[in-house]
């Protein structure tokens, strides 16, 4: 299973209302599947896009990985600490500034 990311083209296979392959761009990653928003695609299928507003949730594993956008490198030692950093401070800060929530009586009398 290839990792994609936002921006690449990516060719899926035909489904549902579709009778042909297509080509799109990924518009979002899920876990097991991709948002493609279809691009290029057999005329006989304007209905089935149509139909689909232009975009295709497909399987990572039925997708084919044309062209791939530029990867940055991830350090995962300092992405983690940077992110627990962060989070800490925000936890701080909150604790300081809640406020203590008062609750009214209630003034009404039973009617009898």
């Amino acid at each position: 299973m290839a990792d994609f990311e936002i921006g690449d083209v990516v060719k899926g296979k035909k489904f549902g209302p579709m009778d042909h392959d297509f080509t799109g761009v990924v518009e979002k990653v899920y876990n097991n599947s991709i948002m493609v928003s279809i691009q290029d695609f057999d005329p006989a299928d304007k209905s089935g896009v149509n139909e689909l507003n232009g975009r295709a949730v497909i399987r990572q594993k039925e997708a084919k990985m044309i062209k791939a956008v530029p990867r940055e490198e991830k350090d995962t030692d300092e992405d983690e600490e940077s992110k627990k950093a962060p989070a800490k401070k925000a936890r701080a800060s909150k604790s300081k500034t809640t406020k203590k929530k008062t609750q009214k009586k209630s003034t009404k009398k039973a009617d009898k």
